[in-house]
């Protein structure tokens, strides 16, 4: 298979106004700031259609309107807030976590981050009749009660100093808590996925307290199943939570790229892609 890469924007999807438009953010976001022209010609539509895209980016506070083009609310090394976050690949998302939701066995104890990508993982639970369900992500506790069925399912609560930013627990007491738990299959997503120093892949988060309460997490169960879409790769990050090597499943879209599709199929892990038929991967 040949490892040349991709962008996102070469696809036909991308002509979809939703779509493009969670494409525009996660672009700038990337960058930083773009300029119309540049946008226009990478997403390969008029100036006319980004101007109009942007404007509507802006009205939601996805990003900022500057002359000629538009910057990111966040720092490029930084994660969009929580509230901006749901709002970007929902279709995806939803796909990502019925395709994750098969490794969850009748019986088992789940453990889920605080991903914005794995909320509605926690909507599916009831459906698959885990034992337990472990958690540090406040959505989720909240999400997992308003479920018909939850009741049967058992929840584990780790708390600890509040981040409204990710509405979630994080940090040495929440990492503490999680150490002295066992599951029996973990769910997590990040911000990052890129070439670690030793040059195989690995997942990346811009906020030290996230990854090391993502890596006590990911240390509570033997099947790791990472579930993140295609605009993850390559996305800034800076402190290493862990390598890809590590997970038993990756589950991604199907935008993902030529080359980064190599990249994690030389990981070990077994690849699972949304659309794609099971083997054919």
């Amino acid at each position: 298979m040949p490892a040349t890469s991709q962008p996102s924007s070469a696809t036909g999807a991308d002509k979809r106004p939703d779509k493009r438009r969670e494409n525009i953010v996660a672009y700038v976001t990337r960058h930083g700031t773009a300029r119309v022209e540049d946008l226009a010609s990478h997403f390969e539509v008029s100036p006319m259609t980004v101007h109009r895209d942007l404007d509507h980016l802006a009205a939601e506070n996805l990003l900022e309107r500057v002359r000629g083009g538009a910057r990111s609310v966040s720092p490029s090394m930084s994660e969009l807030g929580v509230g901006q976050r749901r709002q970007l690949h929902r279709d995806v998302k939803s796909g990502l976590c019925a395709l994750a939701a098969e490794f969850v066995e009748d019986g088992a104890v789940v453990a889920v981050d605080d991903s914005t990508t794995l909320e509605s993982l926690v909507t599916l639970l009831p459906q698959r009749s885990p034992s337990a369900l472990i958690t540090h992500s406040l959505a989720a506790m909240s999400l997992h009660r308003q479920r018909t069925g939850a009741g049967n399912i058992r929840l584990i609560g780790c708390g600890g100093q509040y981040i409204p930013e990710t509405d979630s627990f994080l940090g040495a007491v929440t990492s503490e808590q999680l150490r002295r738990l066992s599951a029996d299959v973990v769910f997590v997503s990040t911000t990052a996925v890129r070439p670690a120093a030793g040059g195989g892949p690995a997942i990346f988060h811009p906020d030290t307290e996230a990854a090391e309460t993502k890596r006590a997490l990911l240390d509570t169960a033997p099947v790791k199943v990472l579930v993140v879409d295609s605009t993850k790769f390559g996305a800034p990050g800076v402190f290493k939570i862990a390598d890809v090597a590590e997970f038993t499943h990756v589950v991604v879209d199907n935008e993902i790229s030529d080359a980064d599709r190599a990249l994690l199929e030389n990981t070990g892990a077994t690849l699972h892609v949304l659309g794609e038929i099971e083997g054919d991967n």
